[in-house]
């Protein structure tokens, strides 16, 4: 475990926003970010992308294809007014359904996925370059992409300025970084209680629209546009479903490692009724979501589509 202040102005605070899990998430009253520390160590952290646990996250990614698909085909309609084509990459490539929806609409996709057997899916049945090792400058050979795109991925990183600054070097000048995040760090206490879980220590940080200012200012940066769509009305459904989600979830498991391949997606259990119930619970989210993008937004709980571009190599404060 590891104490730590504000990563963009190095201050500290006794400021609680967050208590989960033993854990506390602090606010920086000069940055608006939300962190935790006490934290897990880097290799504690590593250690979520292991084999023990690559088949239940396996599990998990492969499942809902249609509405993931849905989702995948509103953010590249978005993300086709600022371009219409280029390389693509997607960092936390998961399922692939992303990239596949993304090779749909004439983008040349490529994928980063820590997770073995998604990535080795993405590159055997979809056909589609797929890395296991974190971004780097020495990533598919050194290139530079036309748009680099993640999504529920920056709550997650261990360094995000350091990630972001990779990004940076692996987009080619005015090149886009796209990415899908909430604003917790901008919601108003008195929303807090909706969100079933803030998924601590898994996620490190929690963003508003201040602090991801700073960190785009601060790695090459800047923004073109924010979508924004209202999430209360997901949360609230997903909230009184909380308590039953588990009875929900069919018994059999995808099987995995198996001697000719290593994720058989044909292994799925057949629709059941409690598969059914969850398709409904899936697409009433999709459109209360979508449904958000015209409901009243400040201080409220919101998903946030940044598009950004690529203005300076260095990346440097």
């Amino acid at each position: 475990m590891e104490t730590i202040t504000c990563i963009f102005c190095g201050s500290s605070s006794s400021s609680v926003a967050i208590s989960e899990n033993a854990y506390q998430g602090i606010k920086c009253p000069n940055c608006d970010l939300i962190y935790i520390s006490q934290r897990p160590s880097a290799n504690e952290i590593r250690q979520l992308y292991s084999d023990q646990h690559a088949v239940l996250y396996a599990d998990a990614q492969f499942q809902f294809e249609e509405f993931k698909k849905m989702e995948a085909s509103r953010t590249l309609s978005k993300i086709k007014k600022y371009r219409k084509g280029g390389s693509l990459l997607e960092l936390g490539s998961g399922g692939g359904f992303f990239l596949l929806q993304a090779r749909n609409c004439r983008f040349e996709p490529y994928g980063i996925e820590l997770n073995p057997i998604e990535a080795r899916w993405i590159n055997e049945n979809l056909l589609i370059p797929c890395e296991t090792a974190a971004l780097s400058k020495d990533s598919f050979g050194g290139r530079q992409f036309d748009i680099i795109y993640h999504k529920d991925v920056l709550s997650h990183l261990y360094d995000p300025i350091g990630v972001f600054r990779d990004i940076n070097l692996a987009l080619k000048m005015n090149g886009l970084l796209v990415f899908e995040t909430g604003n917790i760090a901008d919601v108003k206490n008195k929303y807090y209680k909706w969100f079933s879980q803030f998924s601590y220590p898994d996620h490190l940080f929690f963003f508003g629209e201040k602090s991801l200012s700073i960190l785009l200012e601060r790695t090459g940066f800047k923004i073109i546009f924010v979508y924004k769509d209202a999430i209360l009305l997901q949360l609230i459904l997903q909230k009184i479903l909380w308590k039953t989600k588990d009875s929900l979830k069919d018994k059999k498991v995808v099987e995995v490692m198996r001697s000719k391949k290593d994720l058989d997606l044909d292994a799925k259990s057949p629709t059941s009724i409690k598969r059914r119930l969850r398709h409904m619970y899936r697409y009433a989210s999709y459109f209360s979501t979508k449904l958000g993008a015209f409901l009243p937004k400040d201080g409220w709980p919101l998903k946030l589509l940044v598009i950004a571009e690529k203005k300076s190599d260095s990346g440097q404060k």
